[in-house]
């Protein structure tokens, strides 16, 4: 999903054009090679917005006319990261060395999204691409089990003949 794309959908017929030129001015904003990865906004009234770049998390909150508070947080230094439902809705807390942010009525959905994305940056590199360990099946062990579970009426005979033509490969 495009975290972006819908937010400014979600912002409202009346306050689409304003996330629009939000949005822009924040990418405008951006360190040289920094790449914006998603978007989120609060509800009804996006006066909280989130933006998660390759980089940094930046909580924005606009707290009045003139008002506004920037929280930014530098991706290595998270600790850890929450996202709360509340109803159809969600918070996400993001939880730094030094810091700490946290932005409320996100639509859920978003919060999720947004939520994978910030674990996706939190794998090492190196943890992204092991590879996966295969412990091997005894067959016969598991034929048994299966056996067993057949003979205390779990498993019906054709289900018990089904997993076993499985584990044998017929």
């Amino acid at each position: 999903m495009d975290t972006i794309q819908e937010t400014i959908k979600l912002a409202g017929w009346g306050r689409k054009k304003a996330m629009e030129k939000q949005i822009a001015l924040f990418e405008n904003g951006l360190q040289k090679g920094e790449k914006l990865l998603g978007v989120g906004a609060s509800y009804p009234k996006p006066t909280q917005q989130i933006y998660v770049t390759d980089k940094r998390i930046i909580v924005h909150k606009i707290e009045g006319i003139l008002e506004n508070k920037k929280t930014e947080i530098p991706i290595p230094s998270i600790s850890s990261i929450n996202a709360n439902t509340k109803g159809l809705g969600a918070n996400i807390d993001i939880v730094a060395s030094n810091n700490k942010a946290s932005i409320e009525h996100l639509h859920l959905h978003i919060a999720q999204e947004l939520k994978k994305i910030i674990d996706s940056l939190l794998i090492p590199p190196s943890e992204q691409f092991a590879p996966i360990e295969h412990t091997p099946v005894d067959v016969t062990e598991q034929i048994k089990k299966l056996a067993e579970l057949r003979d205390t009426g779990i498993l019906t005979d054709e289900e018990f003949s089904a997993k076993k033509k499985q584990l044998l490969g017929i």
